[in-house]
């Protein structure tokens, strides 16, 4: 570990650990970037389930970004905002996956000093479309007015996935038996770019890294609250600084970074991709908790069907390979960059999208229900803005 850095237990004083998925730091840090007049910028969810990331400039706005979404976030033009805003000397913290966080720096090409990036212990991006597809089935057609996918009603260590509907009546579903939360621990439908993640590692190049302190029990069993703990990687003098001046709205103590990895591999190790990945999409169209429960508690003739398509599996890898994980923006005009050739190399931070001086570059949803850029061949005029860009491309 970076010998400057500090690993940090803690959480709010404040109600608003409660509206948090663990200790509630987030919104002490950002309540006091909010304070001098700065800008926070974090992922939203609307009543259709699509996350998004938006800033906020007042403490009353600042509930749409607390709380876990375990979605992939659309930055659309987040980016171009972050550099509007830092152009005007505003302070902006940034909060968002390691590889998002990558892509600002990249897009910025530089580190304002008026910029403070906060990443978390990241797991790996669920595909949109299975979220959503998910919701679809235990709605009903109801209208929707809250989801929270870590409801602490029933305690931080035993959470919910929760939905509430403007009719009044609510979905709860303990995470150790729901569908998607299973679906999402067992790595069925993450980014396939997510297995394969370069941003791993408990030094980053963020200010802070925050996450939840599993195991808390077994490290530091004294400091354990039902309500939530969080803990924190401060990698700058930067992140120290504004840690600091919430010290007193916050209880913490340090902590070693061995209490954090040995109960939290994610900061260190990318997820293992599901052998059953492609049978779930494949099954999802069925229902996503038919095809989740189907791997993880099959009946006979599912047992069977599993054993078969291990059986098979490296043939139809194969097949699929070719099918969903190639994709060539470069189809004859050799001035058209290749952002990627192959869907695990490229994160979806929409880095390329921002940094593209004559906006040649839009999202598009593949048929698993993540998000790729694809390039307007007839706009660009191959400057390679987008693969400068690009936190993948380490050249």
């Amino acid at each position: 570990m970076n010998k400057n850095s500090i690993c940090i237990a803690a959480y709010s004083k404040s109600e608003d650990r409660l509206k948090s998925s663990s200790g509630g730091v987030f919104a002490e840090l950002s309540k006091k970037v909010l304070e001098k007049n700065g800008v926070v910028f974090g992922a939203a969810i609307d009543s259709d389930g699509k996350v998004f990331h938006k800033y906020v400039t007042k403490k009353e706005d600042l509930n749409q970004l607390l709380g876990s979404k375990y979605v992939q976030s659309n930055i659309n033009t987040a980016y171009k905002d972050v550099r509007k805003f830092l152009k005007e000397d505003r302070i902006v913290l940034f909060c968002g996956t390691p590889c998002q966080n990558e892509g600002l720096l990249k897009f910025l090409k530089s580190r304002p000093e008026n910029l403070i990036l906060v990443d978390f212990i990241c797991h790996g991006v669920p595909s949109h479309k299975v979220f959503s597809s998910y919701l679809k089935e235990i709605s009903n057609g109801k209208e929707i007015d809250k989801i929270s996918f870590r409801n602490k009603e029933n305690g931080w260590l035993d959470y919910s996935f929760k939905v509430s509907y403007k009719d009044g009546i609510c979905f709860s579903e303990n995470f150790k038996k729901n569908a998607y939360m299973r679906g999402f621990v067992f790595d069925f439908f993450l980014r396939p770019s997510c297995y394969k993640c370069t941003f791993k590692g408990v030094d980053r190049n963020t200010d802070i890294t925050m996450g939840d302190f599993w195991g808390i029990q077994e490290e530091e069993p004294e400091f354990y609250e039902k309500d939530g703990v969080s803990v924190l990687i401060i990698h700058s003098e930067k992140g120290q600084k504004l840690f600091s001046e919430i010290e007193q709205v916050v209880v913490s103590k340090k902590i070693s970074a061995d209490e954090i990895v040995r109960h939290n591999q994610s900061l260190v190790k990318a997820s293992n991709e599901s052998e059953m990945r492609t049978l779930f999409f494949y099954e999802m169209k069925k229902g996503v908790k038919k095809a989740v429960d189907g791997i993880i508690n099959p009946n006979k003739v599912q047992k069977l069907r599993n054993k078969i398509y291990r059986v098979g599996r490296k043939i139809i890898r194969k097949c699929l390979k070719k099918k969903m994980n190639t994709l060539s923006s470069n189809t004859g005009s050799k001035k058209v960059p290749v952002l990627f050739e192959q869907k695990e190399n490229c994160c979806g931070c929409y880095s390329c999208s921002n940094a593209c001086p004559v906006s040649a570059i839009t999202m598009h949803e593949d048929k698993e229900g993540f998000f790729y850029p694809k390039i307007q061949k007839d706009l660009c005029v191959g400057c390679n803005s987008c693969k400068n860009a690009c936190p993948i491309n380490k050249k």
